[in-house]
């Protein structure tokens, strides 16, 4: 059983339109800037299971209810919660109507009401599937298990001996049989016998007695016995601990058991699990589940292990991970009557390194895969998460209109194309858009490294818009277009902008073909006309068309970015020293050419047949044209005088300033 949809309203950020959220198997996350209302989904999440059970951790509070920018507070709040694979005998909330014929729901509403001595209070109301009336008992709840780990969690204390502890419930659980439980309290029976048994236990207790005796004398003549913790099951799991074994352990040269450990090294060289240096032999820790590791060694091994780290010792992302295995683990323990795991983790991210991320990710599938019915539901700002996980399993929380809305990505127009090409292309870099205020798609590295310079000269930096420039490095702006097409992400990400070229003069068929045989040399009037006068490309007004539908801004340049570069004069010298700097005796040859030439759309057509028959040094023309751009930026700022300013073509500044507005 697992969570498919949430519907939150008027509960904190959330008015009374509220939002849903859509969930699936496995791992999913809820992404989106900080204040977004990612806590509190989780936080409804958390209420919503705990109505009726007497295991609550978090209760609802009369300063949970909305308030709107008016200061209006509402007077209800409400939580649908719907469920896929509920199994029949939950009868409060399976759904028998529901499309898979497997759903169900139930739904928790918190009103405000006034008692008979006058003061305000608020009672909730539950009810399953139907309406309300169909009442809920705790019978159903606890079929449904909810783990919480916040953002800001004490894995260490989390960890320590005590009846509360993660240790001991995880161990309460993986021995559930009578029997074995008191074979453990015998063996803990046994040792607290044997201990009061020794002279020095028998001395502290005496001493105790006689201070006792002359303290009370003859009014209450009372004495203890001292011992172990009482021999019970629970005494047992309450008093469990974890430390950290240090991951490499070295029998040095001076050991005793030194030339048994080289001995077996030798015969193991191939081994990664044991390293020779000057100081001995490095053996790691798991090197001790090799049943042919001689028993002197693994003895020596042992002793030096025990030389351990407590957790306050250890890094706090590793005490997390520790802490994440021990709750996963007891979830994965089959226990009757639960048929739904649902683990809530508050940024899993905090405080890992990328690459511990992305196991950390790993692990959470594979917990999954190997028991369906753990349901994991993460919050992130991690670029590096929202790259890993299932496209179709994030939910993107939002502002628009001054509310709060939510985009579940698996609602978006994708095909199945759209959706392998989208999980191939999005790493780290290019996930950050989800993060983003507004996006700028461009499809090269030349647009990528201009477009930023400009942006600030134009006292618009991206940065400060909180705008993210992602390089498709292709034409295939077409997957972004349909993952941005619902009438919902329009409002989501309305400062959405891909930066084209329109390609024109490409179809052989058509009078207008420039062909690709010209050289900067050829410049007529022919292929000048046909650059002003020629139509975009057919992938171009079929890209037109989707973004229109879409909502999405599109800027073309004519032709390409190159040829739109040389918009004015004062542009093509710096193109051309740009040249010049990749191409010493040719761009001299360019340079005189571009002297015989009148007119400027002849030096731009020009231009760009030298670059288009070149384009292997695109990347550092773009270098030369951004640092130009940004050493006027500079000179303007102090009030210097500049020669030949750099002009920013039309479409360009346009783009900028659609993603940039206020």
């Amino acid at each position: 059983m697992y969570l498919k949809r949430l519907g939150i309203k008027n509960f904190r950020v959330f008015d009374e339109d509220g939002v849903t959220l859509a969930f699936n198997q496995g791992v999913n996350a809820i992404i989106g800037e900080n204040n977004s209302g990612k806590s509190s989904v989780i936080d409804a999440i958390r209420i919503a299971y705990s109505t009726l059970t007497y295991r609550k951790d978090i209760f609802f509070s009369k300063s949970d209810f909305h308030i709107s920018e008016d200061g209006t507070v509402a007077d209800y709040a409400q939580f649908d919660v719907y469920l896929e694979e509920v199994p029949k005998r939950l009868i409060e909330i399976w759904n028998p109507q529901s499309e898979s014929g497997e759903g169900g729901d139930f739904h928790i509403k918190f009103e405000k009401y006034i008692a008979p001595n006058g003061t305000e209070k608020i009672r909730s109301v539950y009810w399953g599937f139907g309406v309300e009336g169909n009442s809920l008992t705790s019978d159903t709840f606890e079929a449904m298990d909810v783990v919480f780990l916040g953002a800001l969690r004490d894995s260490e204390s989390e960890m320590k001996p005590s009846k509360n502890s993660k240790l001991a419930q995880l161990l309460r659980n993986m021995v559930p049989e009578e029997e074995t439980r008191k074979e453990l309290v015998q063996i803990l029976e046994d040792a607290n016998n044997s201990l009061l048994k020794k002279e020095q236990l028998k001395k502290t207790k005496t001493t105790i007695n006689k201070n006792l005796a002359k303290i009370e004398q003859e009014f209450l003549n009372q004495q203890i016995d001292i011992g172990l913790i009482e021999p019970r099951f629970d005494s047992i799991a309450s008093s469990l601990r974890a430390w950290v074994k240090p991951k490499w352990l070295l029998i040095n040269k001076m050991d005793p058991v030194y030339e048994k450990a080289e001995e077996y090294y030798k015969s193991h060289t191939d081994m990664k699990k044991i390293q020779e240096d000057a100081k001995g032999i490095y053996f790691e820790i798991s090197i001790l589940e090799d049943e042919n590791l001689d028993s002197e060694v693994s003895s020596r091994i042992k002793e030096i292990a025990n030389a351990s780290f407590e957790l306050y010792q250890n890094g706090l992302g590793y005490n997390n991970l520790l802490f994440m295995s021990a709750v996963l683990g007891d979830m994965a323990i089959k226990k009757g009557g639960v048929y739904q795991n649902l683990l809530l983790v508050e940024e899993p991210e905090a405080p890992l390194h990328p690459q511990l991320q992305e196991l950390v990710h790993s692990f959470l599938e594979d917990a999954n895969r190997s028991d369906r019915n753990i349901q994991i539901i993460y919050t992130s700002h991690s670029p590096t998460l929202a790259a890993k996980i299932d496209i179709e399993n994030i939910n993107l929380i939002y502002e628009h209109g001054h509310k709060k809305h939510c985009l579940p990505f698996s609602e978006a127009k994708l095909t199945e194309d759209n959706k392998k090409y989208l999980q191939r292309y999005l790493d780290v870099t290019k996930s950050q858009m989800f993060f983003a205020r507004g996006i700028l798609f461009v499809e090269g590295i030349s647009e990528a490294i201009l477009i930023p310079a400009m942006a600030q000269a134009l006292d618009r930096p991206l940065e400060k818009y909180a705008v993210e420039l992602v390089n498709v490095d292709s034409v295939a702006f077409q997957p972004f277009v349909n993952l941005f097409s619902s009438e919902q992400v329009k409002t989501c990400f309305k400062k959405v902008s891909i930066v084209t070229d329109d390609d024109r003069c490409t179809k052989k068929d058509e009078e207008d073909y420039i062909s690709k045989d010209y050289d900067y040399a050829d410049v007529n009037s022919d292929i000048v006309t046909n650059l002003q006068m020629g139509q975009p490309s057919d992938r171009y007004n079929d890209l037109e068309t989707s973004c229109s539908e879409a909502g999405i801004n599109i800027f073309p340049a004519v032709k390409t970015l190159e040829y739109a570069l040389c918009c004015h004069e004062n542009n093509i010298y710096y193109m051309v020293k740009s040249v010049k700097t990749c191409y010493v005796k040719l761009g001299l040859k360019l340079e005189k050419k571009i002297e015989s030439l009148s007119s400027l759309n002849e030096k731009a057509t020009c231009v760009w047949l030298f670059i288009r028959t070149r384009d292997k040094c695109k990347g550092a023309i773009a270098q030369y044209i951004s640092q130009v751009i940004s050493e006027q930026k500079e000179k303007r700022d102090k009030g210097e005088k500049i020669e030949k300013e750099f002009i920013i073509p039309e479409y360009l500044k346009n783009a900028i300033y659609s993603v940039t507005e206020n």
